[in-house]
């Protein structure tokens, strides 16, 4: 027979004794700290994110080294990529702002199909697409190649927002702009009505 200390010695360990205690409350905590379905942003991404950044304070030089540098890899995952779009969108962008408009133009006529094939013909990244595309030539004064880009543009964001979404406001602006530079001004003010009736809302 053994004694009641020596009982005591032979017992299992139980989740009460002191340190399965500690070793279970570090455990539970784990699972709190570790993310679940989170997954760590890869190079080429957090570079992208980095340029469209840059693209916004004005740092087009940068940027558009950023997108140089990840376009050869955005080229291997094809035309059907939206990355591929997003990347090319992007430097037409920076070259319009800059009024680099023949290196802007290839960019965007580009990046449109593509669009297309990743995302749907119908996506608002498109209706994007066609407006910077748009101003390009508008800043041309290629009025009659600029209004049939900006026209479907309205027509994509109208399907996808409504309307009279707030989100169509500017594309409307922008199309009543352009046709004022066409003596258009009856349409013109049309659309700046309509525009004007959906931001009051």
């Amino acid at each position: 027979m053994l004694g009641e200390s020596e009982r005591e010695n032979h017992m299992p360990h139980t989740i009460s004794d002191p340190m399965p205690r500690t070793l279970a409350f570090i455990v539970l905590w784990s699972l709190f700290l570790i993310p679940i379905g989170c997954e760590t942003e890869s190079p080429w991404d957090t570079s992208f994110r980095e340029a469209q950044t840059n693209i916004d304070q004005g740092n087009y030089a940068f940027a558009e080294g950023l997108l140089l540098d990840i376009l050869p890899q955005a080229e291997i995952w094809g035309e059907t990529d939206k990355r591929l779009a997003g990347v090319l969108y992007s430097l037409g962008e920076i070259y319009r702002r800059q009024d680099q408009l023949t290196k802007a133009e290839p960019f965007f006529w580009r990046a449109l199909p593509i669009w297309a094939k990743s995302v749907g013909a119908e996506h608002p990244e498109m209706a994007t697409t066609l407006v910077g595309l748009a101003r390009v030539y508008q800043a041309r004064q290629e009025y009659n190649k600029a209004e049939p880009l900006i026209k479907q543009a309205l027509k994509i964001r109208e399907k996808a927002f409504g309307v009279d979404h707030p989100d169509i406001a500017q594309t409307l602006e922008e199309y009543s702009s352009l046709l004022l530079l066409m003596n258009r001004e009856a349409e013109a003010q049309k659309l700046h009505a309509r525009r004007e009736t959906i931001l009051a809302k």
